[in-house]
């Protein structure tokens, strides 16, 4: 599973990558800290998944989502956010978003989320052979 990690804050990115490191089915293929660098960098990399904070350096993240499905991308969008769900889940869900998980309390949640896209990728490709 190719990871785009979109997080203004470097703690809390070098945080999730540490969570990453010895999980085999995710690879970070990249990193941005601002609006345009994730959209470049979505748009360039073309990963399975972008996680995506919704406070950045310059920009916003709920701007990086639709945009980045205005672009075409048609992977999968998940929100990573300290703000309430119940009011956020929603708004950014309709802005392109296909989950919202909490930074400091949905890390195995997101976890899991991502081991079972990796199998459905994986029963999916088995199929197309």
């Amino acid at each position: 599973m190719r990871v785009f990690l979109v997080e203004d804050s470097e703690y809390i990115r070098q945080q999730f990558l540490r969570l990453f490191e010895g999980v085999p089915y995710v690879t970070v293929v990249g990193q941005a800290s601002t609006e345009d660098e994730a959209v470049d960098g979505i748009t360039t990399l073309a990963p399975d998944v972008v996680l995506v904070d919704l406070n950045l350096q310059t920009g916003s993240g709920m701007h990086v989502l639709s945009r980045s499905r205005r672009a075409g991308f048609s992977g999968k969008l998940f929100v990573l956010s300290s703000r309430d769900p119940d009011f956020y889940q929603s708004l950014c869900e309709r802005h392109g978003a296909d989950g919202f998980y909490d930074k400091a309390h949905d890390q195995q949640k997101l976890l899991d989320d991502l081991q079972a896209l990796k199998a459905l990728k994986t029963a999916a490709e088995a199929k197309g052979h």
